[in-house]
């Protein structure tokens, strides 16, 4: 543009005919470019120029005093507006793009429906840790919560194979909630195994009382020792399963050898091809020892 130099009209239109002047005495014609980039202004303001000085001839050296005025680009304050208003929005869609939302922790009855048939139908699989501490003092507001997950996916399992022992399960996930306030209550929907203990309304019973992240991790850790005992890579691959497995590898305050364990079941779950199922086992039957108490 600035090769072209402009009409007189287009000239008079942009610049005006009175010039306002500086302390220097130059000539100052005001330059008005509204919604232009930087780029296109400094373009114009060259093309400005350009007609000035065919008009008027440049300045030269050792010449007269009188010279071309100096433009001064005057953009229009709305123009700066709507720049801030653009990169503003720009720059709250780039942090939504780039903030990673946390994965839901998975219902540990839903993580059930994850499993191949086969798999959540098999026998029971008894949890890892140890009996005696069940309802201890020292267990956890995370060791809790983390058994009645795993609780709760035997439960399930036992339901779907209309084994007796879901009474047994039910039992063992009141006695859990016993010493905790209104966890009598509570309790009191799980005992015996009644079929409404498998209903929605029974788990949100529980969110007062247990945390829904351990409760979750501790779900998934039982139906993934039930998937890798039956060798069913299938779970593995579900997006449950591997939101679940983030949740886990997000878990603070842990043991060495739980983080070690931790380290070394993400390494096996993102190997290409099936998982080493013993080895995955191994680690799982850790995790749920180490976070269960």
């Amino acid at each position: 543009m600035a090769d072209k130099p402009l009409d007189e009209d287009r000239l008079r239109e942009l610049i005006g005919d009175a010039p306002l002047a500086n302390a220097d005495g130059d000539a100052v014609h005001e330059l008005a470019a509204p919604g232009r980039s930087p780029k296109s202004v400094d373009a114009l303001a060259a093309a400005v120029l350009a007609a000035m000085e065919a008009e008027r001839g440049p300045r030269r050296k050792y010449s007269t005093n009188e010279r071309p005025p100096a433009v001064v680009i005057r953009r229009r304050r709305s123009s700066y507006f709507l720049l801030a208003l653009v990169l503003a929005i720009a720059g709250f869609v780039g942090s939504r793009a780039l903030r990673r939302t946390p994965p839901v922790p998975s219902d540990p009855v839903d993580l059930v429906t994850v499993l191949s048939p086969a798999a959540a139908a098999g026998p029971a699989l008894a949890p890892e840790w140890s009996v005696e501490r069940g309802v201890s003092d020292s267990l956890s507001e995370r060791g809790r919560a983390t058994r009645i997950g795993a609780l709760l996916v035997e439960f399930e399992r036992a339901s779907v194979r209309h084994d007796s022992s879901a009474s047994a399960l039910g039992d063992a996930i009141a006695a859990l909630l016993a010493d905790q306030p209104d966890g009598a209550e509570v309790g009191a929907l799980f005992a015996g195994g009644p079929a409404e203990a498998r209903l929605p309304r029974a788990r949100h019973a529980l969110a007062p009382l247990v945390r829904a992240a351990p409760m979750g991790i501790g779900g998934w850790l039982q139906a993934a020792r039930v998937a890798a005992a039956a060798g069913d890579a299938g779970f593995f691959a579900s997006t449950r399963s591997r939101e679940s497995l983030s949740l886990l590898l997000e878990v603070r305050g842990v043991t060495p050898d739980t983080q070690a364990a931790r380290d070394r079941l993400d390494t096996l779950l993102h190997r290409r091809g099936r998982p080493n199922f013993a080895a995955v086992s191994d680690a799982l039957d850790l995790l749920q020892r180490e976070l269960a108490n």
